[in-house]
């Protein structure tokens, strides 16, 4: 009786259906193209390398790369500044080899987007659309293999973009770090007194 029991057992097992796990989803990873300025106080400043970090008042340091026309000559730590910033975002879809790849892959994307809008250096990643899911989402992998993730939106200009797609193509996204394009000390020595 026991050995038909275990047998019973058996093939219920084979008869019960896997349910597939759905892919990882991630919203508005990519951050957006910006054109900002702000003022605050220079927490960090090197102008060998070309890099700053300001503390607006009651808001996180914003750390960014600084254009290489903008002079950092007057300027010292613990100063009250202007700065205005940017940042680029490209979009290319195509039909990349599937040797290329980028510095950042869709699974890094999609489990740490701060990471992309943080980064001091450029961010490149490269994916393959596998499956269109609607107007707003799509299903990736690495454009070299690997993992599936659904990517959504809630941006009009990306869901318009993702209407384009075609299951196979490619999709390069290029994201700039943060850029001052121009940096100026405010007020009286520095001090923010008098304005910027």
């Amino acid at each position: 009786m026991r050995g038909l029991t275990l047998a019973t057992a058996a093939m219920m097992m084979l008869t019960v259906p896997v349910l597939a796990q759905a892919p990882p989803t991630a919203q508005n990873i990519i951050p957006d193209a910006i054109s900002y300025a702000t003022q605050g106080k220079i927490q960090a400043l090197d102008p060998g390398a070309g890099t700053l970090t300001i503390a607006p008042e009651n808001q996180p340091p914003i750390q960014m790369t600084v254009a290489p026309n903008v002079s950092l000559g007057d300027l010292e730590q613990g100063d009250v500044a202007s700065v205005h910033y940017t940042r680029t975002v490209t979009f290319t879809i195509g039909n990349a080899p599937a040797t290329a790849t980028g510095n950042t892959t869709v699974a890094q994307a999609a489990l740490n987007p701060a990471q992309i809008a943080t980064a001091t250096t450029p961010t490149v990643i490269i994916g393959r659309v596998v499956k269109i899911n609607g107007p707003s989402s799509i299903d990736v992998v690495n454009n070299n293999g690997g993992g599936v993730y659904t990517i959504k939106t809630t941006q009009p200009s990306r869901i318009a973009a993702i209407a384009k797609l075609k299951v196979g193509d490619s999709i390069t996204v290029n994201v700039s770090p943060i850029v001052a394009t121009s940096v100026a000390k405010c007020g009286l020595f520095g001090m923010g007194l008098f304005g910027c």
